[in-house]
């Protein structure tokens, strides 16, 4: 049986970084928020780099998105950028999937909405239940937690595309 190359996935958001180190969907390595302060594109490469360092991935997955997306800050954009430039200074393939693929993925198992797909997401992941954020209200900042629920949405996305 070949096994499956190991896939960092990343998913910068206003915290740091939600990350997911698997081999599959079912052969997960480790997961979390890596938490960057300050919030500058040097320090996200920096821990991208530290995780690249210690795991030695063969493919990272990343967060797209389209020019006209108004749903992503700038910042965001700039630390992407940047993770896909270091990738290929390095040598690894990246993939990557935007919110609508991820939607579009999720809506055939009938979620929708972020809060749906980290539902459908602890279903498949019961270890997960006690990061599950309670849903947000619109007047409520988005839960520290969701970060690794946009993380692992991004690598189920992967290998359900691939």
């Amino acid at each position: 049986m070949a096994v499956s190359p190991l896939t960092l996935t990343l998913y910068p958001n206003a915290f740091g970084m939600g990350y997911v180190i698997s081999e599959s969907p079912k052969e997960l390595i480790n997961y979390g928020i890596a938490r960057v302060r300050p919030l500058t594109k040097d320090k996200y490469v920096k821990r991208l780099l530290r995780f690249i360092k210690y795991y030695k991935p063969a493919l990272i997955i990343l967060r797209g998105y389209s020019k006209k997306d108004n749903r992503i800050s700038k910042r965001v954009i700039k630390v992407i950028d940047a993770f896909e430039k270091e990738a290929e200074n390095l040598g690894l393939p990246v993939h990557k999937y935007s919110r609508e693929n991820i939607k579009e993925v999720f809506g055939q198992f009938g979620s929708h909405s972020k809060y749906e797909i980290s539902k459908t997401i602890c279903s498949w992941y019961p270890e997960l239940k006690s990061r599950m954020p309670n849903l947000r209200k619109n007047t409520k900042a988005e839960h520290y937690q969701m970060g690794v629920f946009d993380a692992f949405a991004l690598m189920l996305t992967h290998h359900y595309l691939i």
